[in-house]
């Protein structure tokens, strides 16, 4: 399907911004833009809603770049869904604050993208629109929780969409659709405009854009730092790689993806420490992130709801090492909650300590190729369990606990992420690596992902 998108709609976006200041340029790339989101949407289901009027005039430094939203984060004059199956169709009068800053700069919102509901799942499906499909097969997954904004951007139907992570939700359908995406360093964006009522989450939660390469998310990233923006290193890097000291948690196709990455990463000119990263996979670095996330996502859950959930014991069975923590997490003990924070506090210090002597650590988003649509076994008003056991070198592993091996240790640190794509599975559909870089380095690391995917002989995500 990505074969046939117009070569207006995968410029890089410093060459679009550039050509949209003249109105006759700008009119072209919105129709073209239309023409191929009704071409292929129906095929793929990536938005909630559209709009893709040009605007008259280019305003401010984006010259009216269109970029779609993922359906949690506010954008003004547009409802939200939360991926529910009955939402409201009520407009937010303001925008989560990334938002209105892309628009401040000129951006104009054109979509809302697909989520599933409450952003808790990785696939991106409900009962009222269906399923979000990969855009290089339909009958596979595109992933979640920003499923619709990668599989967007993958297909050309955008040119950016913003999204967001907890758990790997920026990263896993990055790495499945073939799209790059930057996780900012906790707090180094505002994470406001996920939650209705203007709730938030205190850890995890990100807002970070999904595009089709790294000088796209290079390129965004300048925008909103203005004249604090430019290249922070010399481009000799050193990074550490993941390298398992045994049985990994990888389906045996994922394996083959990423040793070929790893023997082709020394071609790139990057200095390669080899290393197993065992204090990141450590079981306590799973019971913190876990308890935490529940304590705070369950300050959201009405007290009988928690209840409920805790009391059905097979999910936390099927993942002792994600869903039981989260349900532990929902007693909402403040006493525990406080000494969880303080142990998070001293593994991230642990954590920089230990790495100190690499300017990033490279690893896998997940150790599974995406799959064929899947069916919950149990569906609670979105909140969904999977019966669905995977086989990896280190034994099978249920849904949770496979897609958030590598995702969650890397989110308890808090550091910058970048996926990047790295090749492609015997389906023909893609699969990234993460990219973890020093805290509020983002840029730094955003230069060392650019060097990667332009010297590494493999699929970049470029290809139409």
């Amino acid at each position: 399907m990505t074969v046939d998108i117009p070569e207006i709609l995968t410029r890089p976006l410093r060459e679009t911004v550039a050509e949209l200041a003249d109105d006759t340029t700008r009119e072209t790339l919105y129709r073209a833009l239309r023409a191929r989101r009704e071409d292929v949407e129906p095929v793929v289901n990536a938005f909630e809603a559209r709009r893709e009027q040009s605007p008259r005039a280019a305003k401010g430094p984006l010259n009216g770049l269109p970029v779609t939203v993922k359906d949690q984060i506010a954008a003004e004059g547009w409802p939200r869904t939360f991926g529910l199956e009955r939402p409201s169709r009520r407009a937010d009068r303001a925008s989560a604050s990334i938002v209105a800053r892309l628009v401040g700069l000129g951006a104009e919102v054109t979509g809302k993208t697909a989520l599933p509901p409450n952003a808790l799942d990785f696939q991106t499906f409900n009962r009222r629109r269906g399923r979000t499909s990969n855009p290089h097969d339909p009958r596979f997954t595109a992933g979640g929780s920003s499923g619709g904004g990668a599989a967007a951007v993958a297909s050309g139907m955008s040119l950016l969409d913003i999204g967001a992570d907890l758990a790997g939700s920026l990263r896993l359908p990055a790495a499945w659709c073939g799209v790059t995406s930057l996780t900012p360093t906790e707090g180094g964006w505002p994470a406001d405009g996920m939650l209705p009522g203007g709730q938030r989450l205190q850890h995890f939660a990100r807002i970070g854009p999904i595009a089709r390469r790294v000088d796209d998310l290079a390129f965004l990233w300048d925008c909103l730092a203005g004249a604090e923006a430019g290249k922070e290193t010399s481009g000799s890097y050193r990074i550490g790689l993941w390298t398992p000291d045994g049985p990994a948690p990888m389906e045996a196709a994922a394996r083959t993806v990423w040793d070929g990455f790893s023997t082709r990463l020394a071609a790139t000119g990057v200095t390669v420490e080899p290393d197993p990263m065992r204090p990141l996979f450590k079981p306590e670095s799973y019971r913190l992130f876990g308890e935490i996330m529940g304590y705070e996502t369950g300050a959201l859950i009405p007290a009988p709801i928690r209840w409920l959930l805790r009391r059905d014991r097979s999910p936390a069975r099927r993942s002792p090492g994600f869903l039981a923590h989260v349900h532990t997490g929902y007693r909402r003990d403040g006493t525990r909650h406080a000494d969880n924070l303080a142990r998070m506090a001293v593994a991230r210090r642990e954590a920089a300590a230990r790495f100190d002597g690499v300017d990033a650590l490279v690893l896998p988003v997940t150790g599974l190729c995406a799959f064929r649509h899947l069916d919950p076994s149990s569906d609670r008003a979105g909140v969904r369990d999977y019966a669905q056991r995977f086989d990896t070198a280190a034994g099978p592993l249920f849904y949770f606990d496979a897609l958030t091996r590598f995702a969650v240790p890397v989110t308890l640190l808090g550091w910058p992420v970048v996926t990047l794509p790295i090749g492609r599975d015997a389906n023909g559909i893609p699969l990234g690596v993460q990219v973890v870089g020093k805290p509020g380095r983002e840029r730094a690391l955003l230069d060392l992902c650019a060097t990667i995917e332009t010297r590494l002989p493999a699929y970049s995500g470029t290809e139409r």
